[in-house]
């Protein structure tokens, strides 16, 4: 998910890393900084989707607006 305030963004992914832990990442920044990102570590994808919640509940408290951003996901088979 994208969050953007005039140049200010934040974009959040919640994924399976390559030994199955569930990852929430958040990277964030604006046209004038190289920006930063944040890995957490959770213990199952309904634990992250309620840390995307929370994400969300505080982007739109300090006037971010969620954009609609289409990604393509990739069907590696690692096995």
């Amino acid at each position: 998910m994208r969050w953007q305030k005039n140049q200010d963004f934040l974009v959040v992914r919640i994924y399976r890393d390559l030994v199955g832990d569930w990852v929430v990442s958040e990277c964030w920044g604006s046209p004038n900084d190289s920006g930063d990102c944040r890995h957490t570590l959770v213990d199952s994808y309904a634990e992250a989707l309620e840390r995307l919640r929370d994400i969300g509940r505080e982007q739109r408290q300090r006037g971010f607006r969620r954009q609609q951003v289409r990604e393509e996901q990739l069907g590696f088979d690692f096995s």
